[in-house]
């Protein structure tokens, strides 16, 4: 088993706490905090759309982080390979995994499922694939919104263009883009996705906006993010509701003896991850009307299925290869030369019919001379719908007690068996390839599997005598790609806000009306951007009407003085 890698590559990763922790100013006649915008969360989703506010010229936003702003580093670039792979597949180690609710549907949202409570949040643990959302799922979103991502955004590009230029991956729908894998009726394309490695003992980082704020590879801080302040340590508690609007946020600090204290805003932005944004938004719709269930449906995450298959690469066999007899036998005793002797490492993504409703990636490894790993997958949507959602307890205190229900509806139970033919013919592609006897894959219960994807940490695939392949899938709400409880065009306006709270603004996956096949990463970057520009419209807006209202005489005081 390969050792640990506890401490981080470099010797001192961390920023400066100060510029991460800067106090907000007593202002007002309330003598509470005060910030033009607030945003509820330091993952991706909030730290980008901060980052755009601060480039559209709005200088008071604060962001406010559950967890703390010391170790900003990538899990790749802190950490060994085997290592980062631990900490993000069996977050048990993981000083930052934190799960705030409480899972009605284990193993279901248990186990593995959880947040990382720190400032990056999952942009310091994701893998960089860029993928837009398909078109067979934007069918369902709001037309203004597909425009803008697909269309023209402002008079320029495709906010998809936009992103993906700026993160440096291909655009372009995947039956659009050169295949450099052809695996029978599958032609795959290297997986777009916005990484950078650096070194020569494997690590690597994907973006993060902090890579704005500091150096992605040592940690050493950059120039600070002008106009924007993290208070970090802080748990927002609630959203301040007042005459029927989002006022500023309750919050307290991590520690003994800490007060909930309020802080108060112009807007509010939700960018907590799904299922901790969902309970602040069911606490602030339920204190605009208390009649309301305090619940979100609509919950999704994506259905995910694999196998693991070792095979010896007579084509590359060198002094660890192995002749073998070219034929049958079990499935690690085959070593044909083959199209794929020639194939490099990495991962590779081809979009499956539209009916399956799943993307296929295949990822090669070549652990040691002579050896191919292949993890083979499908990732595919969930449908939101009634039988999955965010429930809250009401209380006398914030925070309300969370649970999650999570279950598969008709149709995403057709995915999964959908998704098990398609890795049947996969699996006898790669069979035939190499000369393999093709019995048939043995899939487990998807509520209750024997294997999951934590399955190809080296101390569980190491441990097995033979090659596979070994089918394995992942419960919902570990693959941290949950989302569709704030879906735009229904609880949103297509303006990112709240129908029902003005001031209160949602961003991340849970304002997907639909989830597609495809990581959410990129479309996150592109609603973040949509969002900001909204919010700097609006408080632009704001600071005219004060300036106007500021010059009119006020009651008591002639034209002159004024």
């Amino acid at each position: 088993m390969p050792t640990a890698d506890p401490s981080p590559h470099f010797p001192d990763p961390h920023l400066p706490e100060r510029q991460w922790h800067a106090p907000v100013p007593d202002t007002g006649d309330t003598g509470d905090p005060h910030s033009r915008v607030v945003i509820a969360g330091g993952g991706l989703a909030g730290l980008e759309v901060a980052r755009q506010l601060a480039a559209l010229g709005v200088e008071d936003v604060l962001v406010i982080e559950a967890g703390p702003a010391q170790d900003l580093l990538h899990i790749h670039s802190a950490h060994k390979p085997d290592q980062a792979l631990r900490t993000f597949l069996d977050p048990a180690g993981d000083p930052h995994f934190h799960r705030p609710w409480i899972p009605e549907s284990a193993p279901h949202y248990a186990a593995n499922a959880g947040l990382r409570k720190r400032l990056g949040g999952r942009s310091l643990y994701w893998y960089g694939a860029s993928l837009p959302v398909e078109n067979w799922a934007l069918a369902d979103w709001p037309e203004s919104i597909v425009k803008d991502l697909r269309g023209s955004w402002r008079g320029g590009g495709p906010l998809y263009e936009q992103v993906a230029a700026d993160l440096g991956v291909d655009p372009n729908r995947l039956d659009r883009q050169q295949p450099v894998l052809e695996l029978g009726g599958f032609r795959l394309v290297r997986t777009p996705q916005a990484e950078t490695r650096f070194g020569d003992d494997g690590r690597w980082y994907a973006y993060s906006p902090l890579d704005h704020w500091r150096d992605p590879v040592t940690g050493a801080a950059l120039d600070g993010p002008r106009g924007i302040r993290f208070l970090c340590g802080t748990e927002v508690l609630s959203v301040d509701i007042k005459d029927g609007r989002a006022r500023g946020v309750l919050v307290r600090e991590t520690g003994p003896n800490a007060e909930p204290r309020r802080i108060s805003a112009d807007s509010v932005v939700l960018a907590a991850g799904t299922i901790e944004s969902s309970r602040l938004a069911i606490q602030a719709l339920c204190a605009v009307d208390p009649g309301r269930p305090p619940r979100l449906d609509g919950l999704t995450d994506h259905i995910v299925q694999g196998f693991f298959l070792r095979v010896r690469d007579a084509g590359d066999a060198g002094d660890g290869g192995d002749s073998g007899d070219g034929g049958g036998g079990d499935a690690g005793g085959g070593s044909a030369s083959h199209g794929l002797s020639g194939i490099a490492s990495g991962s590779y993504v081809a979009a499956c019919e539209d009916v399956v409703r799943s993307n296929l990636f295949i990822t090669v490894e070549r652990p040691e001379p002579g050896v191919l790993l292949f993890d083979v997958r499908l990732t595919g949507e969930q449908l939101p719908g009634t039988g999955s959602r965010v429930t809250c307890e009401p209380g006398g205190a914030y925070p309300w007690r969370t649970t999650v229900t999570a279950n598969l509806a008709p149709a995403d139970r057709d995915v999964v068996g959908r998704q098990h033919r398609v890795l049947e013919e996969v699996w006898r592609r790669l069979a035939a390839e190499f000369g393999l006897t093709a019995t048939p894959l043995a899939f487990d219960d998807f509520d209750h599997p024997v294997r999951t994807n934590a399955f190809v940490l080296p101390e569980s695939i190491g441990a097995e005598a033979s090659e596979g392949p070994f089918t394995w899938s992942s419960l919902l709400g570990t693959e941290d790609h949950e989302g569709c409880t704030l879906p735009l065009g229904e609880v949103l306006d297509d303006r990112h806000a709240f129908a029902a709270v003005p001031g209160l603004y949602a961003c991340g996956p849970a304002t997907f009306p639909r989830m597609g096949a495809a990581n959410p990463s990129l479309t996150t970057l592109a609603l973040a951007r949509r969002l900001a520009h909204f919010l700097a419209e609006t408080e632009a807006a704001a600071e005219t009407a004060a300036e106007t209202d500021d010059r009119k005489p006020h009651r008591g005081t002639s034209e002159a003085q004024a």
